[in-house]
């Protein structure tokens, strides 16, 4: 998603600025980047853990390049499996550092950007979930309590954006199951209806516009994320209804699922370090 947004955003002539944790995987970005346009492009190879560093991404862009335009938080860490059977997802310090990448990070890359995309009248759009909206699994636990906060916070920053009359506008990406190659390979051969499945290139575009048209919430696979939500909001039996849709074999075999799930990811180097395949802590 982010070398298809940031591509999109080179055929308009941007000046980028790319953030990963690899430094193998921004060089391939950036070439692709700079040969469909972008004039400039910069990589920065970060880890949102730490957060205490996050604002350094922001003085290295004003560095560079002297104003910021259009911030796209993207990261995030993926967290996959029934919470009480894998023993590693209830440390304290685990939580603590997905929190740390999927929110704390992400309030304080707005915090040091927010000066500069006010002097230039800029936009801010930050990945949410549709699992920051309702419980989509009982394998998610902790990234749908992340993403939860997530809204909490910006869209009350939204509201402050307003009462403030501030030149930024902010949008919240409320997306779906995006199929990436890394997330088609990871799920393997579940059996996943594909109206439930969004493009990663639709959506990409999606983010890119959304500097333009400047919504509240963008979001992806438009009719996908509609079926689950009015089920949440007036279906009484949402939760035994979610729980059979993920409960095939029962319990113990979506456990199963879970950790064959994460032993692909870990083969081919999809969220790394962020999951274990045998549960263990």
């Amino acid at each position: 998603r982010v070398a298809i947004t940031a591509g999109q955003l080179a055929e308009k002539h941007a000046n980028l600025v790319l953030v990963a944790r690899t430094e193998a995987k921004l060089a391939k970005v950036r070439e692709e980047a700079l040969r469909r346009g972008s004039p400039n492009v910069e990589t920065i190879a970060f880890d949102f853990s730490d957060v205490e560093g996050s604002g350094a991404v922001v003085e290295r862009t004003i560095a560079r390049f002297g104003r910021l335009d259009y911030l796209v938080a993207n990261h995030a860490a993926m967290v996959h499996g029934a919470f009480l059977a894998f023993p590693y997802q209830q440390d304290p310090a685990y939580i603590e550092r997905i929190f740390r990448i999927n929110l704390f990070s992400y309030i304080q890359i707005a915090l040091q950007a927010l000066p500069h995309i006010e002097e230039a009248g800029g936009h801010m759009f930050f990945t949410s979930s549709l699992a920051g909206e309702l419980p989509p699994s009982y394998r998610h636990h902790i990234y749908s309590s992340t993403k939860h906060a997530m809204n909490g916070f910006f869209y009350s920053l939204q509201q402050e954006l307003l009462a403030k009359q501030s030149p930024v506008s902010l949008t919240v990406g409320a997306l779906g199951l995006i199929m990436t190659k890394d997330l088609t390979q990871t799920m393997g051969k579940d059996p996943i209806p594909a109206f439930m499945k969004g493009d990663v290139g639709e959506c990409a575009r999606g983010m890119m516009d959304a500097y333009f048209t400047r919504p509240r919430t963008f979001s992806y696979p438009a009719f996908a994320n509609t079926v689950p939500r009015l089920l949440w909001w007036f279906y009484p039996g949402y939760q035994e209804f979610m729980m059979g849709m993920n409960n095939a074999g029962g319990y113990e075999g979506a456990v199963q699922r879970s950790k064959d799930r994460v032993k692909i990811a870990e083969d081919i180097g999809f969220q790394t370090g962020y999951m274990k395949s045998d549960g263990e802590a």
